[in-house]
């Protein structure tokens, strides 16, 4: 086994810091495959397709090698422009990916790394974009999703913690929203006890974070009626909700509040949107920026 494969060739500092980007796995991987040049540029393609025109398929004046498509394609360039990345980056002559990455980890902090890789991972779908679907979005569009994928990822994984601690007990209203959490559990249970499981893990959370006073909503109508007469409920279902309200201090104060369905003015606009738009496909932190725009406003207002 060679040095290079086990880690010590001239680039390991670069295999380093990739597995260690805070973000998710499949920009690693992505990261991966662009320091191998193994992605599937028009360039790479040839060398088993050799009728392939090797033009790029954006700008249609250069081979599209991978250098090309991620950095000195007009339509790449106009990304990284907008982004305000540093000139040394920009204006640098490279003739592999993985020199340009290495560059930029010698120029960059690890979370300005970490935005460049991701909004190199938005470029590279938007030119996938071009060549499968004729469509592509505009630069200044490709990078704010970059940067909101990032800080999404960073709220929903406590990457970043605050510089000022939390007062316990301060006073004010406070609306607590979780952007790009996703959770699964394999077990059979009925709608009631599912709504009843979601606010035991919210309760949770505000026991860690020490919110003292939470008003929560819900449009289970049977779960909130069990909340506000605990003390007459023997069934299994009010044991439970007793033993979880009875889990905390008297210092927290809950008010239980039942809110219809259309009472959700984020779940609606969604709706609506979605049917507008014919919407069928699953997403997960790829969300298209009209959604992140819909829960943004909501969490704000």
């Amino acid at each position: 086994m060679t040095l290079k494969r086990v880690g010590f060739g001239p680039h390991r500092c670069v295999w380093r810091l990739i597995w260690k980007l805070r973000t998710l796995p499949k920009i690693k991987v992505f990261c991966w495959c662009l320091c191998h040049d193994i992605l599937l540029t028009y360039e790479n393609i040839s060398k088993f397709r050799r009728d392939l025109n090797c033009l790029c398929p954006r700008c249609g004046t250069e081979m599209e090698t991978l250098i090309h498509a991620l950095k000195d394609c007009p339509k790449a360039k106009a990304v990284l422009t907008h982004g305000g990345l540093d000139n040394a980056l920009m204006e640098g002559c490279y003739q592999s990916c993985v020199d340009w990455i290495e560059d930029a980890t010698r120029l960059l902090d690890n979370v300005a790394l970490l935005d460049f890789v991701t909004v190199l991972w938005n470029i590279w779908n938007s030119r996938n974009n071009k060549v499968f679907r004729n469509t592509e979005d505009e630069p200044k569009v490709i990078w704010h999703r970059a940067a909101t994928l990032n800080r999404d990822f960073r709220i929903f994984n406590f990457v970043e913690n605050l510089l000022v601690p939390k007062l316990v007990g301060e006073k004010g209203t406070m609306r607590a929203l979780c952007l790009g959490g996703t959770g699964v559990m394999d077990n059979q249970a009925g709608a009631e006890w599912a709504e009843l499981l979601a606010l035991t893990k919210g309760l949770e959370l505000a026991r860690e974070k020490r919110w003292l006073k939470l008003e929560l909503e819900s449009d289970c109508v049977n779960l909130v009626n069990r909340l506000k007469r605990t003390r007459v409920d023997y069934s299994t279902y009010g044991f439970r909700i007793r033993q979880l309200l009875n889990s905390f201090d008297s210092c927290f104060n809950f008010n239980f509040i039942w809110a219809p369905r259309y009472c959700n003015k984020a779940a609606d606009q969604l709706c609506t949107w979605a049917f507008k738009n014919n919407c069928y496909k699953a997403f997960d932190m790829d969300y298209p920026i009209e959604i992140h725009d819909v829960i943004l406003k909501d969490a704000i207002n």
